[in-house]
C-alpha cells in the first residue's frame, strides 16, 4: 500500500513538472515584458525615451546572461592536440 502511494505521488510530481515545462512561452514572455517595464519605470525611466529603451535592453541582456550560466554547457567530441618542444 505504501509503495502504491509513493508511486502515485511520484507520478503526480512528474506530471506537474511536464506541465510546467510545457507552459506557454508567449505568456511567459509577456510576463517578463511586464516585469521589465515596471522595473524600468520604478527606476525613473519614462516609456518611449532612449534611456527607457536602454533600461529594457540591459534587463534583457542580464536575463540572457543568467539563462546561459544556468544551462549546462556540455560538449562531446574528440580532441587531438600537438605539443611543440619535446
Amino acid at each position: 500500500m505504501k509503495i502504491r502511494r509513493a508511486l502515485a505521488m511520484s507520478a503526480a510530481g512528474i506530471i506537474g513538472l511536464l506541465a510546467t515545462a510545457c507552459a506557454d512561452p508567449a505568456a511567459e514572455q509577456a510576463r517578463l515584458d511586464a516585469v521589465d517595464n515596471q522595473n524600468c519605470i520604478d527606476l525613473g525611466f519614462k516609456p518611449g525615451t532612449e534611456p527607457y529603451g536602454n533600461c529594457r535592453l540591459k534587463l534583457k541582456e542580464i536575463r540572457a546572461k543568467e539563462a546561459g550560466s544556468q544551462s549546462p554547457n556540455v560538449n562531446f567530441g574528440l580532441g587531438v592536440g600537438v605539443v611543440h618542444g619535446f
